[in-house]
């Protein structure tokens, strides 16, 4: 059957990791035929349209899918603050004039800036954020999908005249594991 899980499809690109274990494996979006999957999210969103690494594992992986990617990834953004100049269009405007089927979003680094204080709000608009992107249709009229990513770690540059990172991986780890308990509790 051409329907492929999305945990499947993380478990392909991730097949040379130690471990490919699904964050959350009771959640199971598809990739379907003809899918259009589109990215949003902060500049790890924006970067991946600059060598093309994640939709070619996933073309290698399901060729027969006929999958098709839109990176609407900007460095600055955040769940609630998109910068972009007047008459640009809204977020949800952007989703549907890309036709989007499943949506990668990447959220979580920027916020944590905010630290333990913007904690609350993080899980808050989070939720917000994925009740309406799933409240939007699919040019078929389907409702859209959503596959939340995790943020990287800061890689310790091993200069002590630069950060490790120790500080930046703490509020991460705080932000990711609010992303896994939203993400549980609404079956993302």
């Amino acid at each position: 059957m051409l329907k492929r899980t999305l945990a499947q499809a993380a478990l392909a690109l991730l097949a040379s990791s130690a471990d490919t274990r699904p964050l959350l494996p009771q959640a199971r979006p598809s990739l379907e035929p003809g899918d259009r999957v589109v990215l949003v999210g902060g500049a790890l969103a924006e970067r991946l349209q600059h060598d093309g690494w994640l939709e070619t594992r996933l073309q290698l992986a399901f060729p027969k899918l006929d999958l098709s990617f839109r990176n609407l990834g900007f460095s600055a953004d955040t769940l609630t603050v998109r910068q972009r100049v007047d008459g640009f269009g809204t977020p949800d405007e952007w989703l549907a004039r890309s036709r989007a089927d499943v949506v990668f979003a990447f959220w979580g680094f920027n916020e944590c800036f905010d630290g333990e204080r913007g904690l609350e709000t993080f899980r808050a608009d989070l939720a917000a954020w994925i009740g309406r992107v799933r409240g939007l249709r699919s040019a078929e009229g389907l409702p859209l999908r959503v596959v939340l990513f995790s943020s990287v770690p800061f890689a310790n540059p091993g200069n002590p005249s630069l950060p490790d990172g120790v500080e930046l991986n703490a509020r991460l780890a705080r932000y990711d594991a609010a992303q896994a308990e939203v993400a549980a509790a609404l079956g993302v």
